[in-house]
């Protein structure tokens, strides 16, 4: 994100603005191998929400992010690998934490596990137990650049769930992230973030692609802080 720093950096007149806005403490991250860190080069420091977490002391250096991905793992209870009957997922209920950003469903493309009817009830289901414990952010995943890779179908990444998951964050009063487009979107213009002299994969990003996924997680959070606290201004003024 910008942030090569390893420690903690003082938060000057430029970042007050932001502590001013940011209630949060704790942001846990949930999904699967992408959200894990598969294909970074050094996984504590590369993985998305590692380098989330070092964009975060640049601006409010208390912030935690926690990374509970596991790879593999679906959306649907009834998929292969289904995310619900994973510990990280208890471990992200009991983590504390007052944000949680889900992304799920890059598994559940795989033909053999997708069905759109029940994807669509496991999210809002999940959905509704994070937003019991917090805020919940949902992650559009980046877009799959060989139809076929690890037996995935392109058609439900790069043209379902761009419409799919916005859909379910509007339905179920959470916020939808859009990492797809910043990834290269439909038109897959961005090969260099999966496939460089680092790793080349069709799915995961290599260290640039999550950091950009971290940059749009960053900044999306505090897009939705910033629209919070104009309206509760407004409110207070009325």
């Amino acid at each position: 994100m910008g942030a090569s720093h390893e420690g903690t950096v003082p938060c000057k007149n430029d970042c007050q603005h932001f502590k001013a806005h940011n209630h949060l403490r704790t942001i846990a991250a949930v999904g699967d191998s992408i959200t894990y860190g598969t294909c970074a080069s050094e996984r504590a420091l590369k993985a998305w929400p590692a380098q989330l977490q070092r964009g975060y002391l640049w601006q409010d250096p208390t912030v935690q992010v926690l990374n509970f991905g596991a790879s593999g793992r679906t959306m649907r209870r009834n998929g292969d690998k289904p995310y619900w009957d994973d510990s990280e997922f208890e471990r992200a209920q009991a983590s504390g934490a007052d944000a949680f950003v889900i992304g799920l469903g890059t598994n559940d493309a795989k033909s053999y596990n997708w069905d759109r009817g029940a994807f669509e009830r496991d999210y809002v289901d999940m959905v509704t137990i994070f937003q019991r414990l917090g805020e919940v952010y949902l992650i559009v995943p980046p877009p799959l650049y060989e139809d076929g890779a690890y037996d995935m179908n392109a058609t439900v990444i790069n043209h379902v769930f761009p419409h799919l998951i916005p859909r379910i964050a509007n339905a179920t009063g959470a916020t939808s992230i859009d990492v797809f487009g910043a990834l290269g979107g439909v038109s897959l213009s961005t090969p260099e973030l999966f496939c460089d002299y680092q790793s080349c994969d069709a799915c995961h990003p290599d260290d640039d692609g999550y950091n950009l996924l971290a940059t749009q997680v960053f900044t999306w959070i505090v897009k939705h802080k910033t629209r919070a606290a104009a309206s509760k201004t407004d409110d207070d003024s009325l």
